[in-house]
């Protein structure tokens, strides 16, 4: 029986060593100076100071192209033609199947106090530390990576996001020595007082990303959760008091974490007052077109150009990141489709047509696509200005727990 037994153990190990494991969750691996951080982890610097950031995304969709012998169940069976950072091409049941990266952007966030030079490729950035007073600041980096999936004529796209923070405190100020975007203490520094805080500005930056993206049932939970970490938090320092009765600390809670989404309320409404005229200025567009000749005659290629130059003033009478905050909360929205092209931009800047007919009839087919998507859009964009306005109440519900801590201070920074 014993050789038996010993078979079958081997054989359930064999089965573990080769299971397929998921891929990790996207983060950001980032280094400054060559030193890799966790995200929260706090840096001393000196002002002036020159830094070198490097980030870069792991785990998710990378993960399979990287290890496909680890994180796909393509291991085994399919003929692995190319894999790498960027993609993952094989072969399975004779059809050849690819995974490509279509883009990366990372955007870094910071306060006045750092100034970021970020590269072309956005892998690496410079930081200026400012030589004014100041006694800390953070910087954020959220990466958004898309993918596509090809096999035979199909295509299906994949979108990783990562975020990571790390902090900043200068050598020989104040005794603030926490400071993120909600958050700064002063006073003795506690390493586990520090796990708490971090905890507690994670779960608001959740908050803030669960609000930017409607997810309200994931705000609830975010909530909860901000809550729970606040609690453990006082808890933490009443236990450090308690066994030392000389500790100090001094908590801020600054601004809430509704503050940007809260802001985008107002701006969602003048999204939705440009679109409402559109309809109409497009049945124009189209209309003022339809009276042109085919081919130049005098006056024709001016007019042609003036309509051109219309589109492009509504355009340019949009609010400020219109269509960044369009695809934040309508990712469904192709804002591509919606943006003049680059060569209708300039024939409006120089004033000049070069070929007038292929311009005429270019521009008819993107009037007409405009026309034959303004209405979806109309209505995705009512939707959601309807939906966002479900802020207002996550907003409340935070402005109420942050002014009931009688334990800390809260400090309101909304204008």
């Amino acid at each position: 029986m014993k050789p038996i037994f010993l078979i079958l153990v081997m054989v359930i190990l064999v089965g573990v060593v080769n299971a397929v494991q998921p891929t990790r969750k996207p983060f950001i691996k980032m280094k400054i100076d060559g030193i890799l951080l966790k995200t929260g982890d706090v840096l001393t610097v000196t002002r002036g100071q020159k830094l070198k950031l490097e980030v870069e995304m792991e785990g998710g969709r990378r993960d399979f192209c990287k290890f496909p012998d680890a994180y796909a169940d393509i291991a085994g069976k399919a003929q692995i033609l190319s894999r790498g950072d960027n993609g993952l091409t094989y072969m399975l049941n004779n059809k050849k199947a690819e995974w490509k990266l279509l883009n990366e952007n990372a955007q870094f966030s910071t306060d006045d106090f750092i100034k970021i030079v970020a590269s072309e490729n956005q892998k690496t950035a410079e930081l200026i530390i400012a030589d004014e007073k100041f006694s800390q600041s953070f910087v954020k980096v959220t990466i958004k990576a898309t993918w596509q999936f090809s096999e035979n004529d199909s295509t299906r796209q994949e979108v990783n996001i990562a975020e990571a923070s790390t902090y900043f405190k200068v050598a020989g100020a104040s005794d603030d020595w926490f400071l993120s975007q909600n958050i700064k203490v002063s006073g003795i520094k506690n390493e586990l007082v520090q796990e708490k805080l971090i905890a507690v500005q994670l779960a608001c930056d959740s908050i803030e990303k669960d609000l930017n993206q409607l997810k309200f049932s994931a705000v609830q939970q975010s909530i909860r959760k901000l809550q729970a970490n606040t609690n453990e938090l006082k808890s933490t320092i009443d236990e450090l008091k308690a066994s030392n009765p000389s500790y100090q600390i001094k908590v801020l809670f600054k601004g809430l974490p509704s503050d940007h989404p809260y802001s985008d309320i107002s701006l969602f409404s003048s999204i939705k007052t440009s679109w409402s005229t559109l309809e109409p200025f497009l049945n124009e567009q189209k209309l003022q077109l339809g009276k042109l000749p085919e081919q130049p005659v005098d006056g024709s290629k001016d007019e042609l150009v003036k309509l051109i130059g219309s589109y492009t003033d509504w355009q340019a009478k949009l609010p400020e990141k219109t269509f960044e905050h369009l695809s934040q909360y309508i990712p469904a929205l192709n804002v591509d489709s919606i943006r003049m092209p680059e060569k209708f931009e300039l024939i409006a800047k120089e004033k000049v047509v070069a070929d007038y007919t292929l311009t005429l009839n270019e521009f008819n087919s993107f009037i007409d696509q405009r026309i034959k998507k303004v209405a979806v859009e109309t209505q995705e964009i009512n939707s959601a200005s309807t939906r966002i306005q479900a802020i207002r109440l996550f907003d409340g519900m935070l402005r109420s727990f942050f002014a009931s801590i009688n334990w800390a201070e809260w400090e309101s920074t909304r204008k």
